[in-house]
Order: structure tokens, then C-alpha cells, then sequence
């Protein structure tokens, strides 16, 4: 093997574990960058079996990192809205009585800002 082709060997694996690392980055980089849309996928995907889905955007928007359902069990769906991991929104719909209640508790929260049957 001439000293040439060492040269030429050394500098593939070099292109070829560069280009692997950079894919590997990538791919990351598009997994953890897309978190912006997750209550704005949360409100789309469950707004058709959850009646008060629309009202709440209508009330507070969709713009939150996050939405965690509290509780969903019994006769109440509890629901709390979230940005830089902190609870802004709490919402309760109380099933058999279709109302809605929706609770500003953030660091300024200003309490119960909703409070209506959404028939």
C-alpha cells in the first residue's frame, strides 16, 4: 500500500465520520426543535371529542408549550396549560352539567375567568 493510498483511506473515514455525526445531529436537532406545536396538535387532535376544547381556544388561545390532562375521570375533565413549565390555565368541565369553568393561575393569575354551561 503506497503512502498515497493511506492518505486517501484516512481522509474517507474522516468524511465518513463527519457526514455520520452531522446526520446524528440533525435528526435531533429536528426531534427536539418542533416542540412549538404541541397544544396547537393537542387542541386539533382531541377538539372533535371534547366540546370545551373550542371555547377554551376561543377564551385563552392555543398558544401553550403544553397541555396535561389533571383528570379525566368521573364526571370532570381537569386540564392544565403550560409554558416554560409553569401552569398559566386551569380549565374543568364538569360533564353531566356541560359546564365550563376556566381558572387563571399563573404567577399574575387573576382567578376564575369563565364560568358557563356550553350546551
Amino acid at each position: 500500500m503506497t503512502v498515497q493510498e493511506c492518505k486517501e483511506g484516512l481522509f474517507m473515514r474522516r468524511i465518513t465520520t463527519i457526514s455520520t455525526t452531522l446526520i446524528v445531529f440533525l435528526g435531533l436537532l429536528v426531534a427536539c426543535g418542533n416542540n412549538d406545536e404541541g397544544a396547537t396538535n393537542f387542541f386539533e387532535e382531541n377538539r372533535n371529542e371534547w366540546p370545551e376544547l373550542t371555547v377554551i381556544e376561543d377564551q385563552i388561545g392555543s398558544d401553550f408549550e403544553e397541555v396535561n390532562v389533571e383528570n379525566d375521570k368521573g364526571n370532570s375533565r381537569v386540564l392544565l396549560y403550560e409554558n416554560d413549565g409553569n401552569a398559566e390555565y386551569k380549565s374543568i368541565y364538569i360533564l353531566d352539567e356541560e359546564r365550563l369553568k376556566i381558572i387563571s393561575i399563573g404567577e399574575n393569575g387573576e382567578g376564575q375567568i369563565y364560568n358557563e354551561v356550553i350546551r
